[in-house]
């Protein structure tokens, strides 16, 4: 359809498809009923193209599911055969675990630490201390 001020082709428009945009002339008409539906039904007929080029067609999405899937039978299969599964610990109280965790990091801690560098950093401090006052009192 042409746009009746300035003769351009008219483009139906993105929010509303009920209207037919006129660039030029930056107009918005209502479409005609007979060629609203001419539009519909030459819309019905176009194949639904694929939105994201990052997301591989569904037969390739399928068979790449059923491999992870067969992978993962497997992996569990060959678990049964090896190893059995350890019975799930009781579970505990959030008061408990918590008391746990900070009593495993203050015993790593005081293991840790070493007595030396306390050691020297009091001698350092009482060397700055006496050079301070032998500068006073001099």
């Amino acid at each position: 359809m042409k746009c009746p001020i300035c003769g351009q082709e008219l483009r139906p428009g993105k929010k509303d498809p009920n209207y037919l945009l006129c660039y030029n002339c930056k107009k918005k008409f209502k479409i005609p009923q007979s060629a609203h539906k001419v539009q519909k039904r030459a819309e019905k007929p176009e194949p639904e193209e694929q939105k994201y080029s990052n997301i591989p067609p569904k037969e390739v999405r399928e068979k790449r599911e059923q491999e992870m899937r067969d992978a993962y039978d497997e992996l569990l299969a060959v678990g049964d055969g090896k190893k059995k599964k350890k019975p799930a610990p009781k579970p505990q109280r959030r008061e408990e675990l918590e008391d746990e965790y900070y009593d495993d990091i203050d015993d790593e801690e005081e293991e840790k630490m070493s007595k030396a560098p306390i050691i020297i950093l009091a001698i350092a401090i009482i060397v700055v201390a006496g050079l301070i006052a032998f500068m006073l009192l001099r």
